[in-house]
């Protein structure tokens, strides 16, 4: 299987992701999370720590041609068999997400900022609206088995990641045949993997 690259920047540092017969996130040339080889259903999720801030965690899904990738701060999450609510505290503030008919909502503070949209995905990634500084709370939900699984970010921030090819060690955007091509021009990304 020839190699997938996506890459993109995160406060000048670089994320890369490649998949092959497995998968590795990679931040500024560092292996930072891998998966096993073999046959993976679906999509992939990969997390590992930032290695300039330990508190810091970038996530990444890949999913057939789409990677999505989140940095932020990781929050220990609860689970309320009761109400089937996830939830957690951060700084006074009341996170809750829930995935009831199979649609994922995020709750801040008693105030829902954010539903999925009603089509059947995978997995969800749901926010809150950004501040000032770009940042915001996020749930990722995913299935585990029968059930759902949720983990909660604080201080989050989305990262655009691009599809690559490799041309002479450098990782190069190019046009995708579904109209993704938002890049910026000259971006490049100077790594060799």
């Amino acid at each position: 299987m020839s190699a997938r690259y996506f890459a993109g920047k995160w406060n000048e540092h670089e994320i890369v992701v490649v998949s092959s017969d497995n998968e590795k996130l990679i931040v500024d040339g560092k292996v930072v999370a891998e998966n096993k080889p073999g046959l993976h259903f679906f999509y992939v999720t990969l997390t590992g720590e930032i290695p300039i801030d330990p508190e810091l965690s970038v996530t990444v899904i890949f999913e057939g041609s789409n990677c999505c990738c989140i940095v932020g701060k990781p929050l220990e999450t609860s689970y309320d068999k009761e109400t089937k609510t996830f939830f957690t505290e951060y700084y006074g503030h009341k996170l809750e997400a829930n995935n009831k008919k199979l649609k994922g909502t995020l709750i801040v503070d008693g105030v829902e900022t954010d539903k999925e949209d009603g089509m059947f995905n995978s997995f969800a990634i749901l926010g809150s609206k950004a501040t000032k500084d770009g940042k915001r709370y996020m749930a990722i939900l995913e299935p585990d088995g029968l059930k759902v699984k949720c983990q909660f970010y604080a201080e989050a921030e989305n990262v655009r990641m691009y599809y690559c090819q490799k041309q002479g060690g450098e990782l190069i955007p190019v046009n995708r045949p579904d109209g993704d091509d938002n890049f910026a021009a000259g971006f490049m990304i100077g790594m060799s993997i």
